[in-house]
């Protein structure tokens, strides 16, 4: 009997020393993160807490660490991560001091997220017209050097007319001048054979009649 009674002694004071244990490793390791979100040391702070999520039991740590995760000012910000964690404590601890801040901070967080999407959203819109328009100057710009080319080709071709026309200008002014000469050369034969013509002794011209035979 003594003996049964020094075992369940002995098996108490080892859970008990278990639990103490327990219970002064929890301390320290909240501690740690409390220490490290006094000074503010924000990635120290997100390292305690990825060591030992069971730190997320405590209702404070809970709300510290939403706080941790919330502003983008901080290498830690994580919109995402603190809208659970302070959906989590308001599920968890209803009746929380800190409901009326984590409820104003959720709210918050909601609204950025808002924001974000519309401005992820708008960017979007921003990028697809840019692309559309990129895409239409270069069809405008492939036009243009289409109708450029078209146009020199067609000023080339209006050049080699006007050499052209200018080139038959000049021969049908050299055949008016030929033609000129050759009625000048015809009027003046003719003026030749009229003066070999017989005068009378009137003076009136005649040709002379041909001789009997």
């Amino acid at each position: 009997m003594i003996h049964s009674r020094r075992v369940v002694r002995s098996v108490v004071a080892s859970a008990c020393a278990t639990t103490i244990i327990a219970i002064a490793c929890a301390t320290a390791r909240t501690s740690q993160f409390d220490s490290a979100i006094d000074a503010r040391n924000w990635s120290d702070a997100a390292t305690a807490l990825a060591a030992d999520t069971s730190l997320l039991h405590n209702e404070s740590t809970l709300f510290q660490a939403a706080m941790l995760y919330s502003f983008p000012d901080r290498p830690t910000y994580d919109p995402a991560r603190a809208r659970e964690l302070f959906e989590r404590l308001l599920r968890e601890y209803p009746n929380t001091s800190r409901r009326e801040a984590a409820t104003d901070q959720l709210s918050l967080l909601y609204e950025l997220q808002k924001a974000s999407s519309d401005a992820v959203a708008k960017q979007q819109g921003l990028r697809a017209q840019i692309a559309q328009l990129t895409s239409d100057t270069l069809k405008l710009r492939r036009s243009i050097d289409s109708i450029s080319v078209r146009l020199q080709a067609e000023q080339d071709q209006s050049a080699l007319l006007r050499k052209v026309a200018t080139r038959m200008e000049s021969d049908l002014q050299d055949r008016e001048n030929q033609l000129k000469v050759l009625h000048d050369e015809l009027n003046h034969l003719k003026a030749i054979d009229l003066r070999s013509t017989i005068r009378t002794p009137a003076g009136d011209t005649a040709l002379k009649k041909p001789r009997k035979p």
